[in-house]
């Protein structure tokens, strides 16, 4: 054990507060383990040493040159035998669990609602209850918001923040479906908070929600893998416990609930933080961009005019939650909104370059997560009109962070 350069994982790591102590939450993106592990923070500045670079004698030899703290190596070796056990570690265990979970979910015939009971209620009638509510929040649209007879949007950007803060927002976005023909295919482009193997990820599985299943449309998922790549889209995995599709599809189940049968097509976003690295170009001379959206266009086409295009996505992530060294207070947060409104007058103007350009200048320092999706919907649709709905952030005062989102319809 003592000659091993153990490799923790890429964890979640959020400080939280108990009893006066810090102490931090360690959450596993990729659910290889169940358990949410909390550990003091010297625990974790000694996880943080643990990189694949050293043997535990030297992670000890660090711990004491920068803590004058001698610790015994058995401790480490007893810490390292817990990290394998839950599967933290970068190893043979992790690997073989990782590999079990995927052939699970593979034989699974839907995916299952994975934060139904946690983000919004698990019981049909409650979940209703709360959908509808959003609607006639005094954030949402109101009863009498219903849009114009016969405008259904092209596109549509919606958040996927936890619906206890962004459901009103959610509802200005969903509310521009309440038409007599609602679209028939939804294609969804998510967000994939970890790695993905492709830029895109599809899944042809159904989603199973509280309110009945949603049907992926299996003929515009074979006709996308025909005109762009199975392989191109492969890693489905990445599904299985990502929010930013499944929330989704709650809203779109509740809308045609009793009403016109449709279908979805869910597609994960990776990320493009390469291409803010370089000074010019634009991610449309990526071959995988260029076909993707080429084959999207063709497949709208294809399908006719009722069909819509919806980004769920959130904007801005800030303050201490997201690593940044300092929190958010007042002044941060209006100058948040200016940025978020500088970007959103780029996405009123349906100028994908000028989105994308946008986030050169600072690297994407606001850790904005809509990059992909929002260039790439952008990039599909084209020019014409487009409306801002309703923005908003959330602030979380004990972590001093800030999440924006806002809703947009693209005529």
């Amino acid at each position: 054990m003592t000659l091993e350069k153990p490799r923790l994982r890429p964890v979640e790591a959020v400080p939280v507060r108990h009893d006066g102590q810090t102490l931090v939450a360690l959450r596993d993106p990729e659910r290889l383990t169940g358990e949410l592990v909390i550990v003091p923070a010297a625990t974790f500045l000694i996880l943080a040493l643990m990189d694949g670079t050293r043997t535990l004698r030297e992670v000890q030899a660090e711990i004491q040159r920068h803590f004058q703290q001698l610790l015994p190596v058995a401790e480490l070796e007893g810490l390292v035998s817990r990290l394998d056990e839950l599967c933290l570690l970068d190893n043979e265990r992790a690997h073989i669990r990782r590999e079990d979970l995927i052939r699970e979910f593979d034989r699974l015939p839907a995916r299952p609602a994975a934060h139904a009971g946690t983000a919004y209620p698990a019981e049909p009638d409650e979940l209703r209850r709360v959908l509808e509510g959003f609607f006639h929040s005094p954030d949402g649209p109101g009863a009498d918001g219903r849009p114009e007879p016969g405008r259904s949007p092209r596109g549509l950007i919606t958040p996927h923040i936890d619906l206890s803060q962004g459901g009103p927002t959610m509802a200005w976005a969903f509310n521009e479906l309440r038409v007599p023909d609602p679209p028939e295919l939804y294609v969804i482009l998510g967000v994939a908070h970890r790695p993905t193997p492709n830029l895109y990820t599809l899944t042809e599985k159904d989603f199973e929600t509280p309110l009945g299943r949603v049907r992926t449309h299996r003929e515009a998922a074979a006709r996308l893998k025909a005109l762009y790549g199975a392989e191109r889209l492969a890693g489905q995995y990445a599904h299985r416990f990502e929010h930013s599709i499944e929330f989704q599809t709650i809203f779109l189940r509740h809308l045609h609930q009793g009403g016109p049968e449709f279908g979805i097509l869910p597609i994960l976003c990776g990320s493009m933080e390469e291409e803010l690295t370089q000074p010019e170009g634009s991610p449309r001379e990526r071959p995988d961009v260029a076909g993707f959206c080429e084959a999207i266009r063709r497949l709208m086409e294809e399908f006719g005019p009722r069909v819509c295009l919806i980004a769920g996505v959130d904007l801005s992530h800030v303050g201490l939650k997201f690593g940044h060294q300092r929190g958010v207070d007042d002044f941060q947060a209006e100058l948040i909104r200016a940025a978020d409104r500088r970007m959103l007058e780029c996405v009123e103007r349906r100028d994908s370059g000028a989105f994308f350009n946008h986030f050169r200048a600072d690297l994407n320092a606001r850790n904005v997560d809509a990059v992909t999706a929002v260039y790439t919907l952008l990039e599909i649709l084209g020019p014409g009109p487009a409306r801002l709905l309703k923005y908003e952030q959330y602030r979380e005062a004990a972590m001093e962070s800030l999440v924006s989102y806002a809703s947009v319809a693209l005529d």
